[in-house]
């Protein structure tokens, strides 16, 4: 797990290295183990280095195989098996690094090594002899990689905060921006909320010519439908679970793992735990967050799950006056807006995990999109249901939900309503952002149809959802609030093998008897207290809200009012007591953004 960067003139111009090492700079968190440079002509490659896989200096990033030379941020998991493959070809391998072993795989099989791998990636590879650079990310977006193009030239680099080190103008994206405060979702094209700064998307690639300047670019991988007879089972899944969890424990560093409780973070405890005491390791750390809001605190059930383990039990638990002293510095490492300050029980779990040194984490991201675990996928079950014409299935699993779930009989009439039919929804949110200018308001519906179309088909809203609309922004989350600790975050229900079974069980393996995700809690019975196993309530690390943004109010009626960006979008700044707290979030998220990258409007 580390940090790249990279520039590219576009003309035979030479790069040098001054602007690159203050690119290196703003990322430091990632690498505070090694940095090093390469720097030939128009071309300088940097990283800084999470020693996590063979910690010698062997492991020393830009690394070179014959004409080839890599920077890389990422884990292969199933690196062993692929050198091992190798090595029957005839390469031979001088470090014990994951790191070789792709610049081997690209040396013997070109891009498509990229469908060989597991794990999470995003790194650049120079070809010398063809005077080509290739980019590639992980096929679910794991692993960030951002770009600037402007003509003369090529940036890319793991955060946005080492392109804009790079001389970059930070410039709102005013589209991204509405979208985000109308809906709430960021990271699903693209685009970023900085004009002219754009991220390689979840299993693409890109190719520079450095005598040409000319780009390509492609997608290696998208989940389509496959005729798979039989389906899949839901042992089937558990399988290909407990082989991602197995691979995703490969470290030469301590891994803990993060709790919350719930049915994905406590599934993923319980294996690793297993599989770490049957390679001789009886210590296995977990790390819960705790709410000053007993309503929303999850630590009894993460207690259950610890001492059934046996786990090293860490609790970390923010209070107001933590998060009024940490809150921008969580916003800072996450550079664009995030959904909601939930975020900072993750930031705080994080920390707690530093301070019980560890420097791998494992988390239960995925397993809700995979299994149709929102509430919300019950209403694109039912309407597939209702639309292939199966009345009685529909019934009693509407009964059976509406007995298992926190779903009653009226919220399951509006939803139905709000999730699939686009004018509703559109309603519903247009009185939500009604300060908003409606030529500003008017750029989120495209969005808000999109989402409204998915839902009538399950298995085409868990693609869109985990390629880009639901997935993406978690992962940034995971990925930077871990990486502000130099921390590296594992997550084993993102792996190609569990999607792809998970996408080809038939939904009503996922959805049965009115329980979601019932392949996990069949397994979860297996592994963990039955209360944990059929929970029918589910919360994560919920951040106590209410609470805290209650006592900001001052501090961010403050913020919002000194707010260009927000001005320049809405008729008027609204009285924050008129909104929901997601709205009051939403609009102080964007001015601490705003203030604290130097963002200006466009003209």
């Amino acid at each position: 797990m580390c940090g790249i960067a990279g520039i590219i003139n576009k003309d035979p111009v030479p790069t040098g290295t001054e602007t690159l090492r203050a690119m290196m700079e703003a990322m430091g968190h990632r690498g505070p183990d090694d940095e090093g440079i390469y720097s030939s002509g128009q071309l300088s490659l940097g990283h800084r280095r999470l020693s996590i896989i063979d910690l010698s200096p062997a492991g020393h990033q830009p690394m070179r195989f014959r004409d080839l030379v890599i920077i890389y941020n990422g884990e292969i998991y199933n690196y062993l098996e692929l050198r091992q493959e190798l090595e029957s070809l005839g390469h031979r391998f001088e470090t014990g690094t994951d790191t070789e072993v792709i610049l081997h795989a690209f040396d013997a099989w070109g891009d498509q090594c990229l469908h060989r791998f597991t794990g999470m990636w995003a790194f650049a590879i120079l070809d010398e002899a063809k005077g080509e650079v290739f980019l590639a990310r992980d096929r679910f977006g794991i692993k960030p990689l951002y770009y600037r193009d402007d003509g003369k030239r090529f940036l890319f680099a793991s955060e946005i905060k080492a392109i804009l080190a790079g001389g970059v103008s930070a410039r709102v994206n005013e589209q991204r921006l509405v979208e985000y405060l109308v809906v709430g979702i960021t990271d699903h094209t693209e685009e970023t909320c900085f004009e002219g700064v754009s991220q390689v998307l979840p299993g693409c690639w890109m190719r520079i010519d450095l005598p040409s300047g000319r780009i390509r670019g492609q997608r290696y991988y998208y989940p389509t439908a496959r005729a798979v007879s039989p389906p899949p089972t839901g042992d089937d899944f558990a399988a290909a679970l407990k082989r991602s969890v197995r691979l995703h424990l490969r470290s030469d560093v301590p891994v803990g793992t993060c709790l919350s409780g719930g049915l994905d973070s406590s599934v993923v405890a319980a294996l690793a735990a297993a599989m770490n005491r049957e390679n001789g390791n009886n210590r296995f750390d977990a790390v819960t967050a705790r709410s000053e809001n007993p309503e929303t605190d999850e630590t009894p059930y993460a207690r259950q799950v610890a001492e059934h383990c046996g786990l090293r039990w860490h609790i970390a638990a923010p209070d107001y006056d933590d998060f009024t002293g940490h809150i921008e510095t969580c916003l800072w490492f996450q550079e664009e807006p995030v959904g909601s300050p939930s975020v900072f029980m993750q930031y705080w779990v994080m920390k707690k995990a530093k301070e019980a040194g560890l420097k791998v984490m494992l988390d239960g991201q995925g397993g809700d999109e995979l299994l149709l675990g929102y509430e919300r996928y019950y209403i694109a079950y039912f309407l597939e249901l209702f639309r292939t014409g199966r009345l009685r299935d529909l019934f009693r699993e509407y009964v059976l939900a509406v007995r298992n779930s926190r779903m009653s009989f009226w919220w399951f009439l509006a939803s139905v309503g709000y999730f699939s039919c686009f004018p509703l929804r559109r309603s519903v949110l247009r009185r939500r952002a009604s300060f908003l200018k409606p030529e500003a308001l008017a750029r989120s519906y495209p969005l808000i149809r999109s989402l409204s179309r998915d839902f009538f088909r399950p298995r085409d809203l868990q693609v869109t959802e985990i390629m880009g609309r639901q997935l993406s922004h978690l992962l940034r989350y995971e990925d930077r609030n871990s990486m502000a600790f130099s921390i590296e975050a594992r997550v084993p229900f993102i792996e190609a093998d569990c999607v792809y079974t998970a996408l080809d069980l038939p939904a009503a393996e996922k959805i049965r008897g009115g329980y979601t995700k019932y392949p996990l809690r069949k397994l979860a019975e297996e592994i963990l207290p039955g209360e944990i196993a059929w929970r029918r309530n589910k919360i994560g690390f919920e951040a106590p809200a209410d609470l805290w943004l209650k006592r900001h109010q001052a501090v961010m009626h403050a913020e919002i009012d000194r707010s260009c960006v927000l001005n320049r979008i809405c008729n008027r700044i609204p009285d924050l007591g008129t909104l929901n707290t997601e709205m009051q979030w939403r609009l102080y998220n964007i001015a601490i953004w705003e203030r604290m990258f130097d963002v200006s409007s466009q003209d």
